[in-house]
């Protein structure tokens, strides 16, 4: 698969992992550690399992 093409369909995930990653940063401040680990974990999550399909399957 071309990296353009890689590029352009990753776009989604990682605006996701970003406004997920934004959420978990105000977890932190608000004191909520758990949370806000719960919510790195999801966001990593988020950005990995669709790299991984399109390096695999692609």
């Amino acid at each position: 698969m071309r990296p353009g093409t890689i590029v352009i369909l990753m776009l989604p995930p990682t605006l996701a992992a970003v406004y997920t990653v934004s959420f978990g940063r105000w977890l932190l401040k608000t004191g909520n550690i758990r949370g806000a680990i719960g919510v790195f974990i999801i966001a990593a999550m988020c950005f990995m399992a669709p790299l991984a399909l399109l390096i695999f399957r692609g």
